[in-house]
């Protein structure tokens, strides 16, 4: 993502008036979106947890699937298509106790597959295999810096997987660290980078780090800093390399990408709480689309989303189908499947 300071606000404006709301479709071409209310139901036995929702999808880009992390119900796999859905055997009852906040998947040497999932209740960060087993635990980084040495809440809210290494968001503690770990071993290293903005010109510096997301086929990482309507992109040791402000009072969540195309899910947007938006930018930063599911689609739940992903469908012959936009609401939670028009 390039530098681009002055993003948005009078963008977003002119966005607004030229967006097309049709009988069923939001947003400005070629990102208008249509919701799918075929493929938004999750698996009936955990109807009762939706409404807690507070978490994040992982989609799996080497197969298709998508995985995403529920409170008291464990984690929900979607296939391919998103036509199947089901309830993963989680094998620690323990694991179950607290919120897991996002989802990441992690791909071991020997080509296995893990998830990593952040328990903001808790304070602990859990690998678990794509079966539901226990790998290793990641506790608060005691020794990292006099902050957590000192009794500092540690309250991590994402992860990264990149060059072996895990990337912790610690963005609901007030350190606001990104710690980094062996995910393996479960244990940490001596490397952090980030802490609080006092100022929301402090780059580098985060607000709230709540999402963080590596860009594909380069080194850098975006953290959403969601206090300060920001993205920040770091190289791997927190450098500062660039940003984008999004429009005045935006809250944005997380951030994922799609062929140079990064979709933002925002806990709200510059309406303030009456309803949350996505928004489509270009890798230089520049609005492109919108789309709100509460005004738009009357998705009554989406009065905040939590998090969003881009979740494409390739043929057998690596062509793309089909683009859709997972969200998940918060408070009350909800899922939602969002279909590119083209």
């Amino acid at each position: 993502m390039k530098q681009n300071n002055q993003m948005i606000i009078g963008a977003a404006i002119a966005l607004c008036a030229t967006m097309v709301h049709g009988a069923d479709l939001a947003g400005t071409a070629p990102f208008q979106f249509r919701y799918d209310a075929s493929l938004s139901g999750l698996p009936e036995e955990v109807a009762s947890k939706v409404p807690g929702a507070h978490g994040g999808f992982a989609v799996d880009h080497q197969t298709g699937e998508v995985f995403f992390g529920l409170k008291g119900a464990g984690i929900i796999w979607m296939s391919n298509d998103l036509k199947e859905k089901k309830v993963l055997p989680v094998t620690e009852p323990m694991i179950l106790e607290g919120n897991f906040h996002n989802t990441t998947i992690l791909y071991r040497g020997d080509g296995k597959r893990f998830l990593a999932l952040p328990d903001n209740e808790k304070h602990r960060v859990y690998i678990i295999s794509d079966e539901g087993k226990l790998s290793s635990i990641l506790h608060s980084p005691m020794d990292l810096n006099d902050y957590y040495a000192g009794g500092g809440a540690f309250n991590p809210t994402d992860t990264e997987y990149a060059d072996g290494r895990l990337y912790v968001a610690d963005g609901y503690s007030a350190g606001n660290y990104i710690s980094i770990a062996d995910p393996w071993s479960g244990s940490w290293t001596d490397e952090y980078f980030g802490g609080k903005a006092t100022k929301a010109l402090e780059y580098g510096l985060f607000g709230t780090a709540h999402g963080i997301t590596l860009e594909p086929h380069t080194r850098r990482l975006a953290i959403a800093d969601r206090a300060n309507s920001r993205i920040q992109d770091v190289d791997f040791h927190g450098t500062f390399l660039e940003n984008v402000n999004l429009p005045k009072g935006s809250l944005p969540c997380d951030v994922d990408f799609h062929q140079g195309y990064v979709l933002i899910g925002c806990l709200r947007g510059p309406e303030g709480y009456a309803s949350a938006p996505c928004y489509v930018v270009d890798k230089d930063g520049n609005m492109l689309s919108e789309v709100n599911p509460k005004k738009d689609f009357g998705l009554e739940l989406f009065t905040h989303i939590h998090n969003a992903a881009w979740k494409p469908v390739f043929n057998e012959k690596g062509q793309l189908e089909k683009l859709y936009a997972l969200a998940t609401a918060w408070n009350p939670g909800g899922f939602a499947v969002m279909e590119v028009v083209r």
